[in-house]
């Protein structure tokens, strides 16, 4: 079976670690390549070494190695148009981390690159590809609870990246580097699930964001109202607002209101709980980052569409820009899309 040969640009986010090991153990991928720019280049070299895969410095010198068919890319947000540019422009297919950019003209220039060059490009949301959010899916098409009227969601409420241990997540804290901070790094995700179960796109939005809980110079958490165009209303709750003892790690909660029923998703992930000194939950299984790089990589061997393209993604920061400037000005603002 062929095998899509992929690298791995920086260990600055911390997902990295986790797709890094999705791809090495793939059905459909090979882990041939990582590079160690930004933070935790010390953690990416032991990656390396432990995947087999070849280090390099820079993700000039990666992309350069004609061995690497499509990269994951994980460095800061605000180096994003630059390496994924870069990618394209060596004919790399590209996986790149959310938010797509800083700004929407950041996101039009990733998003022009790769059609130039003719390559695949996706952002990866989680959501979509939970098991129990695919059911819900699957319920609402088949019109089970009738029309949908309203949704309320926890989308990814984490600990701070910040209290990971090991890890330099510093630039999380610094807007100009991250563009924000608890809200910017997790709504995306709850907002491509908003996009993805009722198929339609918010026309307004009024949010509150702030440093409510830590103090950091960023938002830790934040609330969104989205008013959607066909009439469905959606409240999304989104950031960092789990302290360090809490057994969960991430925390994503839908309730989806038909007019003749409605769906109640407690957890996303399939866990248990262990208890010692105190409780923490372990996920015995993530589909959801499976289920990404397989459809990336089916994407590109078979010439296919990719689930989540750059324009979806631009769309997704556009909300989540919106919400900010709600947040701003204390009123509901319009969402151009």
């Amino acid at each position: 079976m062929r095998k899509l040969r992929m690298g791995v640009i920086s260990y600055a986010h911390p997902h990295a670690l986790r797709f890094a090991g999705q791809i090495a153990s793939g059905r459909h991928t090979k882990l041939v390549a990582i590079s160690g720019d930004g933070p935790n280049s010390d953690v990416a070299r032991v990656e390396a070494r432990r995947f087999g895969a070849h280090f390099y410095k820079t993700y000039e010198e990666l992309l350069r190695d004609d061995n690497v068919e499509a990269v994951y890319i994980a460095i800061e947000t605000y180096r994003h148009k630059e390496v994924a540019v870069r990618a394209a422009e060596e004919g790399k297919h590209i996986l790149l981390e959310k938010p797509i950019a800083l700004t929407l003209e950041d996101a039009d220039e990733i998003i022009k690159a790769a059609k130039k060059a003719g390559v695949k490009l996706m952002v990866p949301y989680n959501p979509r590809f939970t098991e129990p959010l695919q059911k819900a899916k699957e319920m609402l098409d088949a019109g089970e609870v009738g029309p949908l009227e309203y949704i309320y969601t926890i989308s990814e409420n984490v600990k701070p990246p910040i209290f990971l241990q090991g890890l330099d997540m510093s630039w999380f804290l610094d807007a100009r580097k991250s563009g924000g901070g608890g809200f910017m790094d997790t709504a995306p995700h709850g907002i491509d699930s908003l996009f993805w179960l009722t198929e339609d796109v918010p026309k307004k939005v009024y949010a509150d964001i702030g440093a409510k809980i830590y103090g950091f110079p960023v938002d830790d958490i934040g609330t969104a109202v989205l008013e959607f165009r066909k009439g469905v209303l959606a409240v999304l709750t989104a950031g960092w607002g789990n302290p360090k003892g809490y057994s969960y790690g991430i925390e994503m909660k839908y309730y989806l209101v038909g007019r003749e029923g409605f769906l109640d998703i407690r957890t996303a992930y399939p866990d248990f709980t262990v208890y010692q000194e105190r409780a923490e939950k372990i996920y015995w299984d993530r589909p959801d980052v499976r289920g990404i790089v397989e459809s990336f990589a089916r994407a590109i061997l078979k010439d296919e569409k990719v689930p989540i393209p750059g324009e979806v993604a631009k769309k997704n920061l556009a909300v989540v820009l919106a919400a900010y400037e709600s947040s701003r000005k204390r009123k509901a603002v319009k969402v151009s899309l």
